[in-house]
């Protein structure tokens, strides 16, 4: 849960830490002058940049790009003559080159987009945040040309009442500052506490190795199909085989029979979790440990799946959850042959069948654990799982 916490706030992570110090180096100038705001600001910087390596050690790099165009901005502004405005507008020189910089970024953000993607093309939560950064600085560009456009229609119209309305315009530009800032904290919090609760799925590569990971909806509805590992555990009492008939509802095999336990691995969960967390889940299960059988690849129409095959035996006094599967049943081996050609098994449940009964369970009439299969399976299921 920590390692999709972290992936999930590095994918998220706030741009307010991008724009601070320089929010602070703007606004602090307008009021104490720029020398005492670039003290201030330097030691705002230093202080994130201290926190970012240490809470997000894969972000700093990218932190420190808007700290080289922190310090580009604020030498800009030290050194800049301020004798060439007026002086009623003299403190505007901050927010006119912010202007200045933020809208050429603006301009180039497809040309930055493509930079991004080519110096760092499988960090996909770099691409996440650069088009976060870009939004923010869409905002910002927009409240400083509203306010120097304020500053110059209003001040300078009225000479007799400068200080009064520069004040004005002034008291509501900080408010405008902070409103942004407190929005955005709420935002970026309640997004990364709606990914939490959200489902994602890993990206398997053909030897079950993750290479990736994605939001469930997202891939369902992708056009690319991606690998995603599953837990796949057939229940058997002596010849018997127990099935569960899924929801009309469901998106991929509805109305049909099928395995009596499966379901998709979560990010940065262990097989073994799943299994425990899903037998919990369909029928009350809490200590289920069943034995590893093997493994296969299998595509439907809206994604690729990685299956772990298990088979659990002793588990003849089951419950059920009524809002997981529309019916459940024990079948015979004899009726599940007479209705193999009757299209009312999942494709992968016809997999597995035949996997089982090369294990020979099945014609034992019986499952102690202690099938010829067992020694096989515990050579193997460190290596495949």
């Amino acid at each position: 849960m920590q390692k999709l916490s972290n992936q999930i706030v590095e994918s998220f992570f706030n741009p307010l830490f991008h724009f601070l110090p320089l929010l602070i180096f703007v606004v602090m100038g307008d009021v104490w002058g720029f020398n005492t705001a670039w003290k201030v600001a330097f030691a705002v910087n230093i202080i994130l940049l201290i926190y970012i390596y240490f809470r997000y050690r894969r972000i700093t790099d990218w932190f420190l790009y808007s700290t080289a165009i922190f310090f580009v901005i604020a030498t800009i502004v030290l050194s800049f003559p301020s004798h060439f405005l007026n002086s009623s507008i003299s403190h505007l020189t901050a927010e006119l080159v912010v202007l200045i910089f933020f809208t050429g970024s603006l301009m180039l953000r497809k040309f930055i987009h493509k930079l991004t993607i080519q110096f760092s093309p499988k960090n996909f939560s770099m691409l996440n945040n650069l088009d976060e950064l870009f939004r923010l600085m869409w905002i910002f560009t927009i409240l400083f040309f509203v306010y120097i456009l304020s500053v110059l229609i209003f001040v300078l119209d009225n000479p007799e009442n400068l200080k009064t309305i520069q004040d004005f315009i002034f008291s509501l530009y900080i408010i405008a500052i902070v409103v942004i800032i407190v929005y955005e904290i709420i935002r970026v919090t309640i997004v990364r506490i709606r990914l939490l609760k959200e489902e994602w799925w890993p990206i398997v590569n053909e030897q079950g190795k993750m290479i990736g990971s994605i939001h469930h909806l997202t891939s369902l509805n992708d056009e690319r199909k991606y690998i995603h590992p599953i837990i796949r555990v057939i229940l058997i009492d002596k010849n018997k085989i127990f099935l569960q008939k899924h929801c009309q509802d469901d998106l991929v095999f509805a109305g049909l029979w099928d395995t009596a336990i499966s379901n998709h691995v979560f990010l940065n969960e262990k097989i073994e979790h799943c299994i425990v967390r899903t037998a919990t889940e369909q029928y009350g299960i809490k200590n289920m440990k069943p034995i590893f059988l093997s493994h296969y690849i299998h595509e439907t129409p809206q994604e690729i799946l990685y299956a772990y095959i298990f088979v659990a035996c002793k588990y003849s006094n089951l419950t059920p959850n009524p809002r997981c599967f529309e019916q459940t049943k024990w079948w015979t081996l004899q009726q599940i042959e007479d209705n193999l050609n009757s299209g009312i098994f999942t494709e992968n449940f016809l997999i597995e069948l035949n996997y089982l009964k090369r294990s020979g369970l099945l014609e034992s009439g019986k499952c102690e654990c202690e099938c010829k299969i067992k020694e096989t399976i515990n050579q193997n299921i460190n290596k495949a799982i």
